[in-house]
Order: structure tokens, then sequence, then C-alpha cells
């Protein structure tokens, strides 16, 4: 198959998987005409649910020949799954294009001028290699010298479509920018994305990352949300329009596309579901003006983990509620940034993680109870320093610190 039709299949994969039907029969047609062998016809049949079974499918006809893409094509459309075969043989409308964002593609920037003044540097202009640990196994560090650091994708969706206005969350947005600034990345905020705006903004994101070099990702996510339809640990978003978008499907764009070898850094503020945790003892607290950043709650068996290089931050745990201060923002965030920018200079982020959460325990509201966070490691095997303000690749001390884009921007 070939690599652009590899790569249709991949930026497409939960749209396919939503549309097709009918999946025996497809996978008989292909056995029957020796597109796929029995192996592979058991194995995309197996014990598992529609979803995971159909996604199997779209994997394996990947490595299934130079015909293999023709062959799934005529498959679908002799079943009647004419939307998946619409998916993969129409081309983007001039109207589609028009609307991706203008995110900044000119990576030849170097941070200038470090922000040390809320981003501390190591005080010895120290890069951090290595980490005091107990293990046996030696752990190396993921690099982090590269000038800029990154790419950061900041989507605040604010205004929702029959919902209430997310009160703060241009606190949240401003404290974030700050951060990754001075973190040394380049910077692209978003605002309210309908969902075909935002699954464009993720898409044009991606061919950046893919096209540029950097030593990693980050995406961070700011909506109301609620427990996923596929999983009882993912979680769904919303977009300006109201349409839900589910997390894993936002992830696993970046592992379908093999931006390999770089760590990607997922932040996700957002409820999981409507339960609220009021402890062992319902008690007053600090807040008591909070919102939840919530819709429904549903469960479902949980997804497989087939990923490397992520790591992913939730602002709660599933099933639960995120509170946000109208005034102050979210607890996650603020809290978040205010670890990061303390200790990035010498600490590592599964242990500024930690911190966050001994903050955020400590945290009570009499109507919204308190809050956990929580975050996963896939394949994410190695130790993780912003080291902001040393670049190796920079000999320049008189520097300046770029953004991409307005956070106001219109896609």
């Amino acid at each position: 198959m070939e690599q652009h039709h590899r790569k249709l299949i991949n930026k497409r994969m939960s749209e396919l998987v939503s549309v097709t039907f009918d999946l025996k029969a497809i996978v008989d047609i292909l056995f029957e005409r020796v597109v796929i062998n029995k192996w592979m016809k058991d194995y995309i049949l197996g014990n598992e649910g529609e979803s995971s079974k159909t996604t199997k499918l779209y994997e394996v006809i990947q490595g299934r020949g130079p015909d293999a893409f023709t062959n799934i094509c005529e498959v679908l459309k002799e079943t009647k799954n004419l939307k998946a075969y619409d998916i993969l043989t129409s081309k983007t409308s001039e109207e589609e294009e028009d609307q991706l964002s203008s995110l900044d593609k000119e990576f030849n920037k170097i941070i200038l001028d470090h922000d040390d003044s809320y981003v501390r540097v190591h005080p010895e202009r120290k890069v951090i290699y290595q980490y005091e640990t107990k293990l046996e196994t030696i752990v190396e560090a993921y690099p982090m010298e590269s000038n800029p650091k990154g790419h950061a994708l900041i989507l605040n969706i604010n205004n929702i479509k029959y919902r209430d206005e997310r009160k703060g969350s241009d606190v949240d947005m401003a404290t974030l920018m700050k951060l990754f600034q001075g973190l040394g990345y380049i910077v692209h905020p978003k605002v309210d994305l309908t969902e075909k705006q935002f699954k464009n903004v993720i898409n044009e994101f991606i061919n950046i990352c893919e096209e540029e070099k950097a030593n990693s990702i980050v995406v961070f996510i700011m909506s109301h949300g609620e427990a996923g339809k596929d999983s009882a640990r993912s979680s769904d978003i919303l977009a300006a329009d109201g349409k839900p978008i589910n997390t894993d499907w936002i992830i696993e764009q970046f592992v379908f596309n093999y931006i390999q070898h770089v760590p990607k850094l997922f932040f996700i503020q957002a409820c999981r579901g409507d339960n609220s945790d009021f402890g062992w003892k319902f008690h007053d607290g600090k807040n008591n003006r909070l919102d939840d950043d919530s819709t429904t709650l549903s469960t479902n068996p949980a997804i497989e983990r087939r990923y490397k290089d992520v790591f992913i931050a939730y602002a709660t745990i599933p099933g639960h509620t995120a509170k946000r201060d109208p005034i102050e923002g979210t607890w996650f965030v603020q809290h978040l940034c205010e670890v990061i920018r303390k200790n990035a200079y010498n600490t590592e982020l599964n242990e500024m993680m930690l911190m966050v959460d001994k903050e955020i325990e400590t945290l009570n509201s009499v109507l919204h109870g308190f809050q956990t966070v929580e975050w996963v490691f896939r394949g994410f095997n190695k130790w993780f320093f912003f080291n902001p303000g040393l670049y190796r690749d920079n000999s320049n001390s008189d520097i300046v610190m770029t953004t991409s884009t307005d956070p106001n921007t219109d896609v």
C-alpha cells in the first residue's frame, strides 16, 4: 500500500471505525480473494468489541501489498459501506482546506531572552540527564536541548453550544501560554473550534511536528467533557458546536502518524463524568463558588494500550468532575503551571505530577467535593526534564520569546 494511503487510513481511523458495518462480510470477501489469510481473518474477528475488530481490519489491510487499498475500497463499496468508501476515495474540498488554521510553520526560530522571572532556570545552567533512583536498570532521559524545545498546541473550548460558558478558562489560557513560552516552546493557541475545525487543526499540527525537528510535542486541551462512549477509561471533550471528540482519538492521531522517538505530552482539563468525590467525611472547604466541566456519565470495557513515548495527564479520574474557579481558573491548570514553573529546572515530570496531585488533594468544596489528578505513561519509559532556558544548539545569549498566533484568531 502506498504511504499516502496508509497515512489517510490512520488519519481518518476513528471516522472509518465509526461508520463501518457488517465487518464479517467484509472480512469474508477479503479472505475469499486471498487479500488476507486465515490467521488474519481469525485475528480480526477475535473476541473483542466491534470497534477493536474494525480497527484491526484497517491496520491489517495496510500491510497487504500494493493493491490492498484498491481491494478494501472495492469491498467497502460492494458491502454498501458507502460512508467509509467516501472517506477513502473523496478528496478534501477547497472549503475544508480553507478551514485549516494558519498555524505557525516557521520553526527556524530560536528562543531568545528566556523569561526566568516566571520559569526558573538552573542556577548553574546545568542540563539534567540523570535522576537519583534505586532502579537497577539505567534509565535514560529524553533529549530536551533543542531550540526551541518543540511545539505546544493549546486548545481552549470556552463557548460551547447549549452549554454554560467556561468562566475562568481565559485565566488558564494566559497562564499556559506564559508557562510554555517560558519553557521554550513555539506556542499555538486556539479558541472555540468546531468539531471539524478541531480535527483540521490537529491534523495540521501533526504535519508541522512531522516536518520540523524538535525534542517534544505538547497538546493541552480545555473543554467540557464526559465519560467516553467506547471505554470506561477514555473520555470525550466537547467542541464549540457541542459535538464530542474522543480523547483517545486525538492521541491516536499522533501515534498512527509515526511521530516516533519524540515525547508527546497530553494534558486534558475536562470532566470525565458526573460523579463528585466528597471524601470519607463531608465537610466545608475552599472555593465553594466552583463550576464543573462535565456533561454525562457512561461506562464500557477498557481499551488496549499500544503506544510509545506518550504521557497523558487528566485533571480528574474516570467518571468524575474537574473543578473550575470562575475567577482564578481551574484547580488542575493553575497548580500544574505553578509547580512546573518553579521546579522544571531540576525536577522530573513524574515527580512534578506527584506535587500537583498533592496540592490538589488539599482542596475541597462543600458543593463539588475533592479532585484527584490522574496521569498515564504509555511507553513513556525515560526521564523527562524540560531543562528550561538551556539549549545545546544556542550559542547566542541575546534572544526573543516567540508565539505563533493570536489566541483569538479564527480558523
